[in-house]
């Protein structure tokens, strides 16, 4: 949207040439890069590859700048319900809500993205996948392909995530589950998050089983990765301290 708002405005003075020319003259005035320079973050690569696709369009319709120009004004600047999709970044979608939402190609090295390395950068990737989550107002579709490893966040939600060891239910009896399920909703509800962003209750009744002692008995839990050992290893083993002997 940025990218075809601002072509937009620079089309306006545009005449009657050709829509190739015309949008290729204004996506170079808006910022096009012939090669990316220096670190342009998500939102700067993102603004690039749209003014390129916009250049591209223009190109297959080969018309008259007007007719091309009133074509993005229907996709882009409807501020009604408008109507076939709209292809937007975690960081555009911020605010927005729609009734279906499709979050593809949740994959390792996309989300979290390579260059997310340290704990405060995958926690805002994170934070990035639950506002994709949330803007769905009736429908939600996730996919990931299965020749890649997904995305370490779709474990945290509980999809396709390693199932527990065998003989390790969930046991609404057991004293160390009821313990983790008070824990995570208490944390859940400080955080303002739902509770399976914390723990999926697969990983919970594995915990239980184990009674981990320390962070690094809770390292080897499957679910618990390193972001989430550092966010609630010492809490996690606290909540299951006072039950052991």
């Amino acid at each position: 949207r940025p990218a075809a708002r601002a072509v937009l405005r620079l089309l306006r003075r545009a005449g009657h040439e050709p829509a190739p020319e015309a949008v290729g003259a204004a996506a170079l005035e808006a910022g096009l890069l012939d090669e990316p320079a220096g670190e342009l973050g998500d939102e700067g690569v993102t603004f690039q590859e749209d003014l390129r696709r916009l250049v591209a369009l223009a190109r297959e319709h080969g018309g008259p700048v007007a007719s091309f120009a009133a074509d993005l004004r229907a996709r882009f600047e409807s501020d009604g319900d408008g109507r076939g999709v709209q292809l937007l970044t975690y960081h555009r979608a911020k605010g927005l809500e729609f009734e279906a939402v499709f979050l593809p190609f949740l994959q390792a090295g996309e989300l979290p993205i390579r260059r997310a390395k340290t704990y405060e950068a995958i926690a805002e990737e994170r934070r990035l996948l639950y506002v994709g989550l949330t803007r769905a107002k009736r429908w939600l579709f996730l996919s990931a392909s299965l020749e890649r490893k997904p995305s370490p966040f779709l474990a945290e939600l509980g999809i396709g995530a390693r199932r527990p060891h065998a003989g390790v239910e969930r046991q609404s009896g057991d004293p160390g589950f009821e313990a983790l399920r008070t824990w995570r909703r208490e944390r859940a509800a400080a955080d303002g998050v739902p509770a399976y962003v914390v723990f999926h209750d697969s990983t919970l009744a594995q915990i239980a089983a184990l009674r981990p002692r320390s962070r690094a008995e809770l390292a080897g839990v499957s679910g618990v990765g390193p972001a989430k050992l550092e966010r609630y290893g010492d809490e996690v083993v606290a909540a299951l301290a006072t039950l052991l002997p």
